[in-house]
């Protein structure tokens, strides 16, 4: 178990550093901006993060640049670190942790098939979390 515990440990120092400049971490990095308990409103993260670097082929085919930003809210919503609590408003109820990519998203909701992602199985990602 010690073993095991200093793999982990090892493996989330190696992925400490959120790269700077990707939209997901963008987003990651606006949600940790708020206190746990803070309510914000869809308005205010879209505007706040409207100068996100988006694919220009993505405001074409994905309906607009707003909706990578959308999906990743959502993502958030499923992974219990933003909760829906009315119309538009959103409560951040635990922060998101540097180590946490969205390779990480992706693995969670098995887009990614492997056993493993970056030496972390499933149920240690999500204990994690």
């Amino acid at each position: 178990m010690l073993i095991k515990s200093l793999e982990i440990l090892s493996v989330m120092e190696r992925l400490t550093k959120r790269q700077s400049g990707t939209t997901w971490d963008m987003v990651c990095n606006w949600v940790n901006s708020h206190s746990v308990g803070t309510v914000f409103k869809t308005r205010d993260y879209l505007c706040e993060l409207k100068d996100v670097p988006v694919r220009p082929w993505a405001h074409n085919q994905h309906y607009g640049p707003g909706y990578r930003l959308h999906q990743y809210k959502g993502y958030l919503r499923r992974l219990g670190f933003i909760k829906n609590t009315g119309y538009g408003q959103w409560k951040v109820l635990k922060p998101i942790p540097q180590w946490f990519n969205l390779g990480h998203t992706e693995f969670l909701f098995t887009y990614n098939n492997n056993e493993t992602y970056n030496g972390l199985t499933r149920s240690e990602v999500e204990e994690l979390i």
